[in-house]
């Protein structure tokens, strides 16, 4: 057999192209293309850091790498209010339940592995230790977005939807005021940039109230926008 550095370099890789490799019994195997993918699509431990990957099942089942929803068979994705989760995500050997709670108050997006076109958008509202079963977590939703439905023991990624985490507000302010009360409700403390009625842009005096409520203040009554962001 020749040295594998003397073959050609193949430019035009398929999926069902084959990879030589040794499995963990150290058997000489052949490993497809796609195969090799679809592993990394199940396998938390091989993807970004803020993804989980879960495989989906019609009953709650307290297995690692499990989720269900309040829903039973073939759910359609708009009809999910609550999600079951494993504390340990597919391919993970700690729990990850820690985690969970970055996800409070935040958008998140559940997505077929292999199908993009299978997801859902949801905020996060809570996330509880299931008392009946250790080891099970339920994340409340509130339904955003989706398409289509999930099926029973197909792999589903889990991670936070990025599209929608830089929350922006648009305050208009008609009637003329030094001071200006914005009511955002982000849930943070935005960055904020006025532009006057006249055309002038800059910064001004900022009081944080909440998260969700602040004071703009000027050196005099002007009208005008605030964009926080």
């Amino acid at each position: 057999m020749a040295r594998i550095s003397s073959y050609n370099v193949d430019t035009s890789v398929q999926k069902t192209d084959k990879l030589l490799g040794s499995n963990l019994n150290g058997d000489t195997r052949n490993f497809t293309v796609d195969g090799v993918r679809e592993y990394f699509n199940q396998d938390s431990s091989a993807g970004a850091a803020d993804e989980l990957n879960y495989q989906y099942y019609t009953d709650t089942t307290n297995t690692v790498g499990a989720m269900s929803t309040n829903t039973g068979s073939a759910p359609a994705f708009s009809d999910i209010s609550t999600l079951k989760i494993h504390e340990k995500a597919n391919g993970l050997e700690v729990s990850v339940s820690d985690f969970f709670n970055e996800f409070i108050n935040k958008d998140i997006v559940i997505v077929d592995s292999t199908n993009l076109n299978n997801y859902g958008v949801y905020t996060v509202t809570t996330v509880a230790a299931d008392g009946s079963n250790s080891g099970l977590y339920d994340l409340t939703l509130t339904h955003k977005s989706s398409n289509g439905t999930l099926v029973n023991e197909r792999f589903y990624s889990l991670l936070l939807f990025s599209g929608a985490q830089d929350k922006e507000f648009v305050h208009v302010q008609n009637s003329s005021a030094s001071s200006w009360t914005v009511n955002h409700n982000l849930n943070k403390f935005p960055a904020v940039t006025v532009k006057l009625s006249s055309g002038a842009i800059g910064t001004a005096g900022v009081a944080y109230n909440s998260k969700n409520q602040l004071t703009v203040s000027l050196s005099g009554a002007n009208t005008g926008t605030a964009y926080l962001n």
